[in-house]
């Protein structure tokens, strides 16, 4: 590997001096072209190889240290949410098991204009629904979470989900802003 001569690295374009074996920024090896003839040229017969271009991964991967950005108190902001929705569907669940709570949830549907056939059907789909609504949130905030606390792009895209269903109360547009900012994107692996 000849050394001899003024180059530039590889990875991150830094300024290499006669002598660098690796790059004094970034510690990427120094390319070279493959050892032909003694005097540098190729070997008669064969190609050089021709030089990389810059941004080309060198043979050994530069481990990154870098720490990816915090996002605060906005996963506890994702548990609370999670707590609440559980709190609403087991609130919805004792109205639906309470007689007193049915018997005033047949009285709307009646005066709603539905008929006694119709009533039970209705009161059924309106609690699954309700209450499978509620279930379906509180997963999906634990989710999110859980996500991200420990780094995982499940998470992050579970986060966005809620913050753009959060956003059409206004609510959630910061959230969705902070999400989606290349900073956190990249800690979370979704380029």
């Amino acid at each position: 590997m000849s050394l001899h001569g003024t180059g530039f690295c590889i990875m991150c374009g830094a300024h290499l001096e006669t002598g660098h074996r690796f790059c004094w920024s970034c510690g990427a090896p120094r390319w070279a072209p493959d050892e032909g003839e003694p005097d540098g040229r190729p070997p008669a017969g064969g190609d050089q190889r021709p030089p990389p271009v810059p941004g080309t991964p060198a043979m050994q991967a530069i481990a990154s240290h870098t720490e990816p950005p915090t996002l605060g108190l906005l996963p506890w902001f994702y548990a609370a949410g999670a707590v609440f929705f559980l709190v609403w569907a087991t609130q919805a669940l004792a109205v639906f098991v309470s007689p007193i709570g049915r018997g005033q949830l047949v009285t709307d549907i009646a005066q709603q204009g539905y008929s006694t056939a119709m009533q039970p059907l209705v009161l059924v789909a309106q609690g699954v629904f309700v209450m499978g609504a509620a279930l379906v949130a509180a997963a999906l905030h634990a989710v999110a979470f859980y996500g991200l606390r420990r780094t995982r792009r499940w998470g992050w895209l579970a986060a966005v989900v809620i913050a753009g269903f959060w956003s059409l109360l206004i609510v959630g547009i910061p959230v969705l802003r902070r999400l989606l900012s290349p900073p956190i994107r990249h800690a979370y692996g979704v380029d």
